[in-house]
């Protein structure tokens, strides 16, 4: 949709005028720019009122119009800012100097602007002039998105209801008079409202009065539903709850989206003491866990998909009801393939299965579906199930519907990390700046309300709670190629295809395979470019691929067969993300200075030993992430400059070397105070002192990695530590825990490495509030670690390993009642692991040697 692309267009006017402002200061275009900002919210609001209920061929043409509008906006300002974008300087002479020039040559480019910004007004102004917007008597499209549809199957083929509806039932039929709120929670697609109608036609007979409401998008429609349910006489919200008080009811409410509609449900029935019950799904958990009571009468159908077996069967009676299988292990195989496309997602599964049954059953059509999947997910075989996941995708604001659009970037069953994730989003401009939160925590919200609305799927959760990695399934991925393709704000190209589409791209990825040279008139306009799959002609293309991307913004090359760093990428002066993690590349130029708008800089598992000064000249840089791979794969810290510390920006900052051809850097390190995360190897004892002081600074420090050379740790200084503090990594010899780790309330995870301690970690570590995971590694000398009950009370994972002369572990019964992941290695000398049988059975994970297990009685 427009909105996106004019979201994007306001975003970039907004950066713009604080530089004009403080650069020019009588500039004459500033007004300009905010007139065209002005008519661009206008019209993003009129197209976010109309999404959903217009669908003519005029208003296609209006949103094509409008989107073309913000786009050659966003192209004007990025010219502007090429052409303005200066290099650093340091003398005050050359910076006089760079001043006066500046002066007389950035007025061709500033003239040009508002040329560009004249035409673009004339252009909004032609558009309201023939096609006026129109009065909308609502303040958002989501009003008139249809409701949750009447379930997906009525006939006898209801696979797996059986076993998943046993919960809700008993649920309902419990004999508690109280009345109760029963949450059904579920993505797009997952059977909510035909296992809802199942359970509902099951057990409404136990009950004076019944209704089943797909909930409306008006608050006052939902009261005209309700009362239409009860049959005639019933009109209006006092004649109903006089009607309810005493009697025993049940309520089915399909399809709440917001708590809105959930406190008018709340506002139009008695909740009374005679055994009612109320039943809302829902695709959001938060509201899930919002309308449930109690807190616990939740079913989570993203817990319970189908199983292999059931998902197989909905699909061979959906698609060949007759019965038959046809001849053929073919067509078997490319069903299996299918099935596995749909993910376990009854909807999805039905969609497909009935639209094969109308087709011969031959390897033909059957390949035909299995390709159209993937890449035509707006053909006839995806359209029902798209037509279903629009309604989730209609409730996202712009912002959201960009970082949702945005996993087309990544292939078919590929997991993102979330740290990555983010980093991008912030690069594209997609996160809004909120009052007291970084960008990174404003984007997490976003991950999370994508995560709560069901259509980003988590493979793997940290134990603090927070998303690890995600992906989207796979036909919602191929929902969000079908979009991205539609409305220009993506274009993927994939194995063989070599050529792009007819419109000029504004964000390429490449999925195994090479972009065509010859085709490159259109990469100017690009502003993402990034490769998937290892290809060998990446570097050979490097300089006159690079040389076409004038305004690029975000440059994703991790993993690409790079040996050098690309020479061309230091003139893309407007990038601010560049991804080179595991790369063969061992040297950073110093021209990396030019990249004054370089907010992420990803040198992980590279050949770079040290950064160049150049990296001091970057005042935008929030996240700097380095490390050395060394070619036994080890991993150590890069060298970086004296002057680290004018980096005042910097949120992340890992993995530097503690000392320099020159000397200690820790003591400016204190100057980071807007740290987030500090990865620090090579520290000397003599710098434990400054070292400690530098962190006392940092009062957002959430994450915190040191390692030590051969010498101890010294790290007792530390009298007020960063309370955030929630990782904490030590490699290194220890005298002794430091006391105000002790007093870190919120640190879920600490890993100890080398630190031979001499008394036991586990007698000052137990009462840790917080922690969640442990692991010690060659961090003991003593020959017995014994728990005690009531120990590590929050523990859910526990790694012990390389205790050279460790020879017995004890865990009784009433320690680390939460644990879920236990790993205890044999060490050199361990001979018995002596833990409680109920201990052993409760954990999830586990990884003892067998032998060494004796069990306490």
């Amino acid at each position: 949709m427009a909105e996106i692309a004019l979201t994007g267009a306001i975003a970039l006017l907004n950066a713009v005028l604080p530089f004009l402002q403080s650069v020019y200061h009588n500039n004459k275009v500033s007004p300009d720019i905010n007139e065209v900002k002005e008519l661009l919210k206008t019209m993003r609001s009129y197209l976010m009122d109309t999404e959903g209920r217009e669908e003519t061929e005029g208003w296609k043409d209006r949103v094509q119009k409008v989107r073309n509008l913000a786009y050659e906006t966003e192209v004007a300002i990025d010219e502007f800012m090429f052409d303005v974008t200066g290099h650093p300087h340091h003398h005050r002479v050359t910076i006089a100097l760079h001043n006066v020039r500046h002066s007389y040559a950035d007025f061709k480019p500033i003239s040009r602007l508002s040329s560009q910004l004249k035409d673009i007004k004339a252009k909004i102004n032609s558009i309201k002039s023939t096609d006026p917007f129109r009065d909308v008597t609502s303040g958002s499209n989501v009003e008139k998105i249809p409701p949750e549809a009447y379930p997906i199957s009525r006939d006898d083929h209801l696979v797996g209801i059986e076993r998943r509806r046993g919960k809700i039932c008993s649920l309902i039929l419990n004999n508690e008079p109280r009345y109760a709120v029963i949450s059904v929670f579920g993505g797009a697609g997952t059977g909510k409202t035909t296992l809802i109608h199942e359970v509902y036609k099951m057990v409404k007979g136990n009950f004076e009065c019944c209704a089943w409401v797909p909930v409306p998008r008006s608050p006052d429609q939902l009261l005209v539903e309700i009362c239409k349910n009860m049959g005639p006489g019933i009109d209006g919200r006092e004649m109903l709850i006089r009607h309810l008080q005493q009697k025993r009811y049940i309520f089915v409410f399909d399809g709440i989206w917001k708590e809105d509609e959930w406190n008018s449900i709340e506002s139009l029935l008695p909740f009374n003491d005679k055994g009612s019950r109320i039943i809302i799904s829902t695709r959001r958990r938060n509201l899930a866990s919002h309308c449930a009571s109690p807190h616990d009468y939740i079913y989570d159908l993203n817990m319970n998909p189908l199983t292999w077996e059931e998902a197989w069967e909905l699909f061979y009676r959906k698609a060949f009801p007759s019965g038959k299988f046809p001849a053929g292990s073919l067509v078997e195989e490319l069903s299996v393939q299918i099935v596995k496309r749909c993910e376990r997602l009854p909807h999805a599964i039905v969609a497909v299965g009935k639209f094969l049954s109308s087709k011969p059953s031959n390897i033909m059509e059957f390949k035909k579906v299995h390709d159209s999947l993937e890449f035509e997910p707006g053909s006839s075989v995806g359209h029902t199930y798209i037509k279903k996941l629009f309604q989730s995708y209609f409730h996202l604001l712009p912002n959201l519907k960009s970082c949702f659009l945005y996993f087309c970037n990544f292939p078919e069953d590929h997991s993102v990390t979330r740290g990555r994730l983010v980093r991008l989003w912030i690069a594209e401009g997609f996160i809004e700046a909120k009052a007291g939160k970084t960008l990174e925590q404003v984007a997490d919200e976003y991950l999370d309300e994508l995560v709560q609305m069901s259509l980003v799927h988590v493979n793997k959760w940290d134990f603090d709670g927070k998303v690890k990695s995600c992906r989207v399934y796979n036909l919602v991925r191929g929902f969000i190629l079908f979009k991205s393709e539609n409305d220009n704000f993506y274009t993927v190209v994939r194995g063989a295809e070599t050529r792009l589409g007819e419109n000029i791209p504004r964000r390429l990825s490449l999925h195994n395979c090479s972009p065509c040279i010859s085709q490159t008139e259109g990469f100017r306009n690009i502003r993402t470019f990034s490769v998937f799959g290892v290809d060998d002609r990446l570097e050979s293309m490097a300089k006159e691929l690079f040389s076409k991307f004038k305004l690029l913004r975000v440059l994703d090359l991790e993993n690409a067969a790079l040996q050098c760093f690309p020479q061309e990428v230091v003139k893309l002066i407007l990038l601010r993300y560049l991804n080179l993690r595991n790369t063969k590349i061992d040297l950073i130029p110093k021209s990396i200075n030019k990249l004054q708008n370089l907010m992420v800089l990803d040198l992980r598992q590279t050949f770079a030993l040290e950064l160049p000064m150049g990296i001091l000249d970057i005042p935008k840089l929030l996240y700097l992430l380095i490390d050395c791979r060394c070619r036994n794969n080890a991993t150590l810290g890069v060298e970086v400059s004296q002057g680290i510390g004018c980096l005042k920006w910097l949120q992340k900052l890992s993995l530097i070397k503690a000392n320099n051809k020159k000397g200690s850097i820790v003591e400016e390190l204190g100057n980071l105070i807007e740290l987030r995360k500090l990865g620090i190897t090579e520290l000397k004892n003599t710098d434990g002192r400054d070292f400690c002081a530098s962190i006392e600074k940092m009062k957002h420090l959430s994450s915190l990695y040191v390692e030590s050379t051969k010498e101890f740790l010294d790290l007792n200084y530390v009298k007020k530590p960063p309370q955030m503090i929630n990782s904490l990594f030590l490699r290194g010899r220890l005298h002794n825990i430091p006391e105000w780790i002790l007093s870190l309330n919120g640190l879920f995870k600490l890993e100890l490495r080398q630190s031979q301690l001499a008394k036991s970690p586990l007698e000052v570590l137990w009462d840790l509030p917080s922690l969640k995971v442990l692991h010690l590694h060659d961090a003991y000398s003593g020959e017995v670690l014994e728990f005690r009950a009531g120990w590590f009370l929050e523990l859910r994972k526990l790694v012990i390993e390389q205790c050279r002369w460790l020879k017995c572990v004890v865990i009784p019964g009433l320690a680390m009642p939460k644990l879920q992941t236990l790993t205890i290695d044999k060490g050199d000398s361990l001979t018995m692991v002596r833990i409680a049988i109920s201990t052993l059975t409760r954990i999830e994970e586990t990884s003892v040697p067998e032998e060494l297990i004796e069990f306490l009685d």
